[in-house]
């Protein structure tokens, strides 16, 4: 209740300074309807506050609380929820969704599994059937999270639920089905972004490469579109085919999406951070904003330079910030929704991870850094990379127990392919002794 005093003191008391006549309700709602036409969240959802704190309707405060849910501090947002609910506002279903997605992002795993529960009594849909899934897999109970992922999947054909379909499935080693569920999609979907990265990792670890190069040439041949390329790129380079990856690229000269895809493949990441710099001008999407961070923090020659690691830190978390707000063209009655829907996306989990690991690694905030890698953990349960840097930040907080337990959750097959997860496992299991 603090953020929202402070709310109300400020704006009441800047109003204040322009008007003594009594307070005029219609003048202010106009102005709130006004603002939040113009995508101005913060700007109504305060004239909301002072509607509400001068008229005690709670349709006002409702209306404040669900533009909040617009805005990157869900720590208010759940603020003004519990109060709503406190002065007798109905916790019907859309505030339900408004907790949740403020339990979701504040990493609150346990409360978000009750209201998801709650909310799916009264819906049905394949988003909380994704979230169901990745909370009851967070918590250790795979045979509930595949009923609730394969429902999802089933209805959606989402890359980002079958991707979290293998990672269960693997988790338990069941390899067959794991890679029967990738076969299957791809020969059908094919794959985007980050999943095919996903998708070669996992055909690699079992020596299938060749599988899914094949898969991705016959697309290319038969659909020759920029998407079939730089997939067909994406596999080439994992295999050290860089000729071939180098004509694929060249039928698409001048193709900024291409041009990436061949810089990452040749590990020229400086470049690579320059044509995403490009990418997200043009098209102003925040997923290349975010990958021009990782590809200048992977292009230093001096990665013990706090200041640059600082300023991509900084960078990578407004691209967060913006990849997890809804398009300000989403119609208000489905706002909520649209967090929901983006709190499931695999993309946001990998910047997530890669945004703490930093913020723990280098002990810039390593406290703000385990959350980040918790609600990472929350679209990607049991993330092998996610379970280290988790294990690691516990390991800076001095949380020897927690670190130590989270370390064993990774599979020994992961640790022994990884120089760093050795170290790290060395350092951890050495946690009790310092």
């Amino acid at each position: 209740m603090k953020y929202l005093f402070a709310v109300l003191f400020t704006l009441c008391f800047g109003l204040a300074t322009l008007s003594y006549g009594a307070f005029d309700e219609d003048s202010y709602l106009f102005e709130a309807i006004e603002l939040e036409t113009q995508n101005e969240f913060a700007k109504a959802r305060d004239m909301y506050l002072v509607l509400y704190e001068e008229t005690r309707k709670l349709e006002y405060f409702k209306e404040a609380i669900l533009l909040s849910s617009m805005l990157d501090n869900p720590s208010a947002t759940l603020d003004f929820a519990n109060e709503y609910v406190a002065q007798g506002g109905a916790k019907d279903l859309v505030i339900h969704k408004v907790f949740l997605d403020c339990y979701l992002k504040l990493g609150l795993s346990e409360h978000a599994l009750e209201e998801v529960k709650i909310i799916a009594k009264s819906e049905d849909s394949p988003i909380l059937d994704d979230i169901l899934g990745s909370l009851y897999a967070s918590k250790g109970d795979f045979k509930k999270s595949l009923i609730a992922l394969n429902r999802a999947y089933e209805r959606t054909k989402s890359q980002d639920v079958l991707q979290k379909i293998v990672a269960v499935h693997l988790t338990q080693g069941h390899n067959n089905e794991a890679l029967k569920a990738l076969d299957s999609h791809i020969e059908q979907y094919g794959c985007a972004g980050n999943f095919c990265k996903f998708s070669i990792e996992i055909y690699g670890r079992f020596s299938q490469s060749a599988k899914i190069e094949q898969i991705f040439k016959t697309a290319f041949e038969k659909n020759p579109t920029i998407e079939n390329a730089q997939n067909l790129i994406l596999i080439y380079a994992h295999s050290k085919k860089f000729k071939q990856a180098s004509q694929i690229a060249k039928q698409f000269p001048f193709k900024p999406q291409i041009l990436l895809e061949l810089y990452i493949a040749q590990k020229d990441y400086l470049n690579a951070s320059k044509q995403a710099k490009i990418l997200y001008q043009e098209n102003h999407n925040p997923y290349f904003l975010a990958l021009e961070q990782i590809y200048m923090f992977e292009s230093l020659t001096n990665k013990q330079d706090v200041k640059q690691i600082k300023n991509i830190a900084e960078n990578l978390q407004k691209a967060l910030t913006l990849m997890q707000t809804p398009n300000k063209d989403t119609p208000k009655n489905n706002r909520v929704d649209a967090s929901l829907q983006n709190s499931q996306n695999s993309d946001i989990g990998f910047f997530l991870n890669f945004l703490g690991y930093l913020m723990i690694d280098y002990e810039i905030d390593v406290k703000k850094g385990v959350g980040h890698i918790k609600k990472a953990l929350e679209i990607s349960p049991r993330n092998p990379a996610y379970l280290d840097s988790l294990a690691w930040g516990y390991y800076k907080l001095k949380d020897c127990n927690n670190a130590i337990e989270t370390f064993k959750l990774i599979p020994q097959d992961e640790i022994k392919k990884e120089q760093e997860l050795q170290e790290h496992k060395k350092l951890i299991e050495s946690c009790n002794i310092r």
